[in-house]
C-alpha cells in the first residue's frame, strides 16, 4: 500500500456539513512523484511544500488492534511529511483507488509515545478538510494529543457508491497511519456526522476489532446479525431533524428509510447488553442524556430538543436547523473516547 503525503491548512468552507458542492481543490500526482506548492496552513499563511513518498504500508490483516500493541512507527520519531502541529493532505491505495484524507498530527507529537487515533467521517457532499473544521476536533487534539484523521468518501459519500467497500478503506487506512506514525491501536475510534455518522456507526458493527468506540452525529445505521462484539457507542441527535429525522421518516437526500432514533438506540443497547430502560439526565436546557444501565459497553444518546441536523457545538449551519451551544459533541465525544479504550 503506497501512501502520498502533502501538507495542507483548514480554511472555513461556505459550505461545511451535508449537501454541499463543489471541488475539494485536491491535487493529484503519480505515486511516488514529488509536486511543490503554495498551500495555506491553519493560522492563514502560506508555504510552499511537496509531495514525498513513503514505503508501502502494511496489510490491514497485520495490524493487530486489541493486542496492546502500537504502531510499526514509534521508534522513527516526528514524522518529516506529516509535521506536528499543523494539518497535511495524504492519500492511500485502497481497492484498487486513491483514497485521500486530511492528518492533523498535535504539537506535542515526537513519534516515540503511543497516541490515539480520532477518525472523522464528514456528511453527504462533503470532504474531509471541511468536516475536520465543522466538527472542532483540531483544537481538542491540539490540547490533548490525539490524530485526528479525516478522510474522503467517494464520490463525497459513505457507504453508497457502488463497487466501493469504506469499511475495508478504513481498515486499510488505520493500517497505513500505524506503520508511519506511533498509533495506539488499542485506542482508535470514529465519529462523523450525517452521512459520516452513519459510516461511524456500521464501524461499530462491522470494525468492532478495529474501532474501540464511536460517537456519530446526526445519524447511524442499527446493529444486525453480522456485528461482531459490544462497542461503546454514544449518539448526538436533534428533535427537529429534517435531514435524518428523529422520528421514523425519510432521509432527505437518498430517500431511503430511517426507524428513528428512538428505536435504533434500542436496538443498539439491545446489542451491547444493557438492561431496562434508559436513565434521563437533564445536561442542559434543551439537551437531554439518556443513558443505558447494566451495559456490556457503554450506551447513550443526547437528545437536542429543537436541533436540527447539527453538530452541537459547532458553527450554526442555518439552512440545516438550530445549533445548541449548550454542549459540545467534540468535547463530550473525547472524554467518552478517553473513558473506553480497547480493553
Amino acid at each position: 500500500m503506497q501512501v502520498r503525503l502533502a501538507l495542507a491548512g483548514l480554511a472555513l468552507f461556505a459550505t461545511i456539513v451535508a449537501g454541499c458542492d463543489g471541488d475539494d481543490g485536491s491535487v493529484a500526482a503519480a505515486p511516488g512523484s514529488a509536486i511543490a506548492r503554495e498551500t495555506t496552513v491553519a493560522g492563514g499563511t502560506t508555504s510552499a511544500t511537496a509531495e514525498a513518498s513513503v514505503p508501502a504500508a502494511t496489510p490491514a490483516g497485520v495490524v493487530s488492534p486489541g493486542a496492546g500493541t502500537a504502531g510499526a512507527a514509534c521508534s522513527l520519531g516526528p514524522m518529516a511529511a506529516f509535521p506536528s502541529g499543523r494539518a497535511s493532505e495524504g492519500a492511500i491505495s485502497s481497492g484498487e483507488q486513491e483514497r485521500t484524507f486530511v492528518l492533523y498530527v498535535p504539537s506535542s507529537y515526537d513519534g516515540t509515545r503511543e497516541t490515539a487515533l480520532v477518525l472523522n467521517f464528514h456528511g453527504l457532499g462533503s470532504n474531509g478538510a471541511e468536516q475536520q473544521f465543522y466538527s472542532g476536533l483540531v483544537p481538542v487534539a491540539e490540547r490533548e494529543g490525539f490524530l485526528v484523521a479525516s478522510p474522503d468518501g467517494v464520490n463525497r459519500a459513505w457507504l453508497i457508491t457502488p463497487g466501493v467497500n469504506d469499511i475495508t478503506f478504513t481498515r486499510d487506512l488505520v493500517a497505513a497511519l500505524a506503520e508511519f506514525a506511533c498509533v495506539d491501536l488499542d485506542r482508535v475510534y470514529a465519529t462523523g456526522i450525517s452521512n459520516g455518522g452513519f459510516m461511524s456507526a456500521a464501524l461499530a458493527c462491522f470494525a468492532g476489532d478495529l474501532v474501540a468506540a464511536v460517537a456519530p452525529v446526526a445519524g447511524m445505521t442499527a446493529p444486525g446479525s453480522l456485528c461482531g462484539e459490544p462497542v461503546p457507542f454514544i449518539e448526538f441527535h436533534g428533535t427537529d431533524d429534517r435531514v435524518v429525522p428523529y422520528e421514523p421518516g425519510i432521509v432527505a437526500p437518498t430517500g431511503g428509510s430511517f426507524a428513528g432514533v428512538p428505536a435504533l438506540m434500542e436496538a443498539w443497547a439491545e446489542f451491547n447488553g444493557c438492561e431496562g430502560e434508559p436513565r434521563e439526565e437533564p445536561v442542559g436546557e434543551s439537551v437531554v442524556f439518556r443513558e443505558y444501565a447494566g451495559c456490556e459497553a457503554p450506551t447513550g444518546h443526547y437528545v437536542v430538543k429543537g436541533g436540527g441536523h447539527t453538530w452541537p457545538g459547532a458553527v450554526a449551519v442555518e439552512r440545516l436547523g438550530a445549533t445548541t451551544q449548550e454542549i459540545s459533541a467534540t468535547e463530550i465525544a473525547w472524554a467518552f473516547f478517553e473513558a473506553n479504550p480497547r480493553e
